[in-house]
């Protein structure tokens, strides 16, 4: 755990549960209240350290921001108020030669941040955001934002986020635990030089925050009650392997089985196993097919190669070249007639993102086409979102859930030591 985290956990374990049983588990585990998932996070939960969200995971020229009650800026990590007002209009932000512009003021500093006392209050761009927004002048003269807020109020938007509303409540459970598990590793081995622990998009996990205008101009909930009920259910717990928080990666459909961790992401701890999944079959995405031209697909592998200083010539044929028992992902052989390449599928899926929805595909020539047959929506890594879905569904609590995925892991709750 990072230097703001260091000190204040104490590992409480629950009870070891057993992997999935079938159709087993308690069906009141669904329905179930306490005092504590009644609560809304106007109270912050006993372990909930700040996190700090990249809302602008690409370096900008100009950012928007609007406040709808007092606020005031100052630099960070400083009590030094450079301005205060009861509200601010839309603004636009920018680098000058000394510092920042917001509006029409200036101020002769490269790190700033703006605090509302009303939170959620602050407007970056088309979002509302709980919590602190602070600025960061970047190199070339762009920026970028990074909301600062306690963690479970961070995971109640990622979990509205990130699973429908309409899926059942075990399944937004244990999102809820998974998603925390996640961000925690991130701050956690975030370099310290970094000024933000995870991206607001799929780089990490997404986040809407406290609502957003959508393009055609409705506002609408980046969080609910139901996605603050479901972290205030699972309060502080999180997923350990050998004592340890991992990175507990997922995805949206596995296709019938997950993928195995070690294949996609090199810091896959081993609860990232390979399971079987029959319990995505409803998604959409459960089997897919696309198209590619070998011209298409010749010239992004190429684009590829050249990287290494390697070329490669017109594309000739493409074959599964190996796939080893113990994974789930094939690699693929390019030959050119002069020479031949090895591709993952894990690759070409990053090379041909919104075409290839995972890497779990097979690759049929026809012609000068290709015809890729795959299944699954996303790497397929760890928990699957609708399988998720269709074991809660079968009565299955969301701790069956989250342990099914990730085999092996405990499920402990933090708790704030020095209280």
């Amino acid at each position: 755990m990072d230097s703001r985290c260091v000190g204040i956990i104490a590992l409480v374990a629950l009870a070891t549960f057993a992997l999935l049983l079938p159709a087993e588990s308690d069906p009141s585990d669904v329905t179930s209240a306490t005092a504590a998932s009644a609560q809304t996070l106007s109270t912050v939960p006993a372990f909930s350290p700040d996190i700090r969200v990249n809302l602008t995971p690409a370096d900008v020229a100009e950012i928007t921001i609007k406040i709808d009650g007092p606020y005031l800026i100052r630099p960070v990590d400083s009590q030094i108020v450079l301005a205060r007002g009861p509200r601010l209009g839309t603004s636009s932000i920018t680098r000058t030669a000394q510092g920042m512009r917001i509006g029409a003021a200036e101020f002769p500093v490269t790190r700033i941040e703006v605090e509302s006392s009303n939170s959620p209050s602050i407007w970056v761009n088309s979002h509302q955001y709980r919590g602190r927004v602070r600025l960061f002048g970047r190199r070339g003269g762009k920026l970028i934002a990074v909301n600062v807020l306690p963690l479970e109020q961070y995971l109640a938007s990622v979990v509205d986020s990130e699973m429908p509303a309409s899926f059942p409540v075990s399944a937004r459970r244990a999102q809820a635990i998974v998603a925390r598990t996640y961000a925690l590793d991130q701050m956690q081995h975030r370099p310290q030089r970094v000024p933000f622990d995870v991206y607001a998009t799929t780089r990490s996990q997404n986040y809407l925050g406290f609502k957003y205008r959508s393009n055609d101009g409705r506002l609408l909930a980046g969080e609910t009650l139901d996605g603050r009920k479901a972290v205030a259910d699972t309060s502080g717990m999180v997923c350990l392997h050998n004592s340890r928080i991992f990175r507990t990666y997922y995805s949206a459909v596995c296709g019938g089985r997950t993928t195995q961790g070690s294949q996609v992401f090199s810091d896959a701890a081993a609860p990232l196993a390979s399971v079987p999944c029959q319990w995505c079959r409803e998604a959409r995405l459960y089997r897919w097919t696309a198209e590619l031209s070998k011209s298409e697909l010749t010239e992004v592998v190429a684009s590829h190669f050249k990287i290494g200083k390697q070329q490669i010539g017109r594309l000739i044929t493409v074959s599964t070249g190996y796939q080893k028992p113990s994974t789930t992902v094939a690699t693929f052989e390019f030959d050119d007639g002069r020479q031949k390449k090895d591709v993952s599928a894990t690759t070409l899926r990053r090379l041909f993102p919104g075409k290839l929805h995972s890497p779990r595909f097979s690759i049929l020539a026809d012609g000068d086409k290709l015809i890729v047959s795959g299944q699954g929506h996303g790497h397929g890594v760890g928990l699957c979102q609708w399988g998720a879905r269709g074991l809660a569904l079968a009565n299955h609590n969301y701790l069956q859930i989250v342990q099914y995925y990730y085999p092996g892991s405990e499920i402990v709750t933090l708790t704030d030591n020095r209280r």
